[in-house]
């Protein structure tokens, strides 16, 4: 049955269209048209809203008083339901550093659900623990360590086809990790690392394209007997073959430092993130504390932060507050979308998504002039 998604505007490829038509069948987008020119066998009438490729988050721990690392299969629903509320259509599910029985644990537990929730989940992302201790940030320093073979083979070996992203610290690997990343088809990520230019380079040769969180624990510039090296975020301007994430929720990376960002990388190298922990989508957030004991955090001023107040431990937001908090510091909407759908898309290889175009799949984000999230069926039965 062909589907018509009538008198919306659609926000995509960088642009915002006039009114138009979208025609849609099996699950995929047959045609775009200007309002008026297409008809369908089923029809509804978006009145006017913007509608957007389906929001792409890349990083996210949980939501609704939930976290993947808990491992509970109602826990991984519940959390893609409230994502998928706020406007995400595809979503990574992200693993914190831990031992590798609970790291395995949670694999198993995707592996049962990942196909049955409410949002696309195209594999999952490790965070860890093969980071560097100077950079831990909130994850538990009680496991970061060295990348270690006995460990990432076996895992690799039996959840190869689930993992689809691990983030790591280059400079503590001699290439054996980067190597059996992309033996197994997993896309590298530069994280939680004190790296200088000489293993941002070598990791990019590997084909490490993607950093973690820019800004959010990683190296800058440092000296060597007065001689100065390049950090990641300096790697990462300079390198425009690297992808970076972007905690935009208002707190993480303020408004002049988005728009530098922004500015230096492109639209088509900057991926809209929440890295939302399990206080995210919830209506009373605030003076809320969380964290386990040797990591505790509180919740404040619309963000997580370590309980001694001294930096971040992840963020509260959900895809439409990116949205909203990315417009509001000054980025065009269409600019916007883009970094939350067609740049993500492309940083992981998702061929078919990201882009509002005939042969794309038809999952959308449909919101209104303030930017709030609204469900297709309010606008009558799909």
């Amino acid at each position: 049955m062909k589907t018509l998604l009538k008198n919306c505007r659609p926000v995509t490829g960088g642009n915002v269209l006039e009114l138009s038509d979208v025609l849609t069948e099996n699950g995929k987008i047959l045609a775009v048209n200007p309002a008026g020119m297409l008809y369908g066998d089923n029809s509804l009438d978006l009145q006017g809203n913007y509608i957007a490729p389906g929001f792409i988050d890349l990083h996210c721990h949980g939501a609704g008083g939930y976290e993947f690392i808990d491992a509970d299969e109602d826990s991984f629903r519940k959390i893609c339901r409230i994502h998928a509320q706020h406007g995400a259509r595809v979503l990574y599910p992200t693993i914190s550093a831990t031992d590798f029985e609970t790291i395995v644990r949670c694999l198993e537990t995707a592996e049962r659900v990942m196909g049955d929730c409410d949002l696309e989940i195209p594999g999952i992302h490790l965070e860890g623990p093969y980071l560097a201790p100077e950079m831990c940030g909130a994850q538990d320093p009680y496991y970061i360590k060295a990348p270690d073979a006995r460990e990432y083979e076996p895992v690799l070996e039996r959840f190869g086809h689930i993992i689809a992203r691990w983030t790591y610290a280059p400079e503590r690997d001699d290439g054996s990790f980067l190597r059996a990343m992309a033996e197994h088809g997993v896309t590298p990520s530069m994280g939680h690392s004190a790296a200088e230019y000489s293993h941002v380079l070598g990791a990019l040769e590997g084909g490490c394209r993607l950093i973690t969180h820019m800004y959010s624990c990683m190296s800058t510039i440092t000296r060597h007997g007065g001689f100065r090296r390049l950090g990641i975020i300096e790697s990462a301007y300079l390198l425009d073959d690297l992808y970076a994430e972007a905690i935009a929720d208002g707190c993480h990376i303020p408004a002049e430092l988005l728009r530098l960002l922004v500015k230096i990388k492109g639209t088509d190298r900057v991926c809209l993130i929440t890295d939302a922990i399990r206080y995210a989508g919830m209506s009373a957030s605030e003076n809320l504390a969380g964290g386990t004991e040797r990591i505790p955090y509180v919740i404040e001023d619309g963000v997580a932060k370590l309980s001694d107040r001294s930096a971040f431990a992840g963020s509260i937001a959900t895809a439409d507050v990116l949205l909203k908090r990315t417009v509001e510091a000054g980025i065009p909407l269409a600019d916007t979308v883009r970094m939350l759908t067609q740049t993500p898309a492309q940083a992981m290889g998702l061929k078919t998504k990201g882009c509002i175009a005939p042969g794309y799949d038809a999952q959308f984000t449909v919101f209104n002039a303030e930017l709030n999230v609204r469900d297709l069926s309010e606008f009558g039965e799909i």
